[in-house]
């Protein structure tokens, strides 16, 4: 298997981290940003929205991060990263789309008004959608939470993963102050994995 796509994509990031997780590796080549080779014919066979990252396998070329990290669940033994029965699955995988769905938008949106209009942003939609984040991170996620651990108990899980990379993204951007201690607690938790250390802390948001 080899994944396609830059390592200082956020995306990307989310996947190494979870192969970490897994307990494997996988191989690695730069496509997207300053290196390109993501809008030619062939790439966009594989990927009509000529986005990284690409998981090949053989034949098989899949897009969507979290769509990528289920496949590998699926592929590399593993102790219940990805949920042991349906129940336990489907417990996962809400987070993953809660990510996908409800933090997503509002962080991009953040993202590039913070790094990529910097002086220019506008302020009012800074202020909305931090406002709009911090409501999920302090009322659904903080709430959601168990005393101790991680989103489903004491391991890490592809929901851990998929919302910890956006956690870094709010942490990286904003600072700790207006989470609440138990997503600072969670959050420093995550933050201690060799994984996300590796992989996802790389000096940026």
């Amino acid at each position: 298997m080899k994944l396609l796509g830059r390592a200082d994509s956020l995306n990307v990031r989310k996947v190494l981290w979870a192969v970490s997780e897994l307990g494997t590796s996988i191989d690695r080549e730069d496509y997207g940003g300053p290196f390109g080779k993501n809008d030619t014919p062939e790439y966009l066979k594989m990927n009509p929205n000529g986005l990284v990252p690409i998981l090949v396998d053989g034949e098989t070329a899949i897009w969507e991060s979290n769509t990528i990290i289920r496949y590998l669940a699926a592929v590399t033994p593993n102790d219940g990263f990805f949920g042991r029965d349906a129940a336990s699955t489907a417990q996962i995988s809400q987070w993953m789309d809660w990510q996908l769905t409800s933090l997503n938008p509002h962080m991009q949106v953040l993202f590039a008004q913070i790094v990529k209009l910097g002086d220019k942003r506008n302020e009012k939609v800074v202020e909305d959608n931090t406002t709009t984040i911090n409501k999920l991170l302090n009322e659904v996620l903080a709430k959601s939470l168990p005393d101790q651990g991680f989103l489903t108990g004491s391991k890490v899980t592809a929901g851990d993963v998929c919302v910890g990379v956006m956690l870094h993204r709010y942490v990286s951007l904003l600072g700790a102050s207006g989470l609440a201690d138990r997503v600072i607690a969670y959050h420093r938790a995550l933050a201690d994995r060799l994984g996300f250390k590796t992989y996802v802390a790389i000096g940026k948001p």
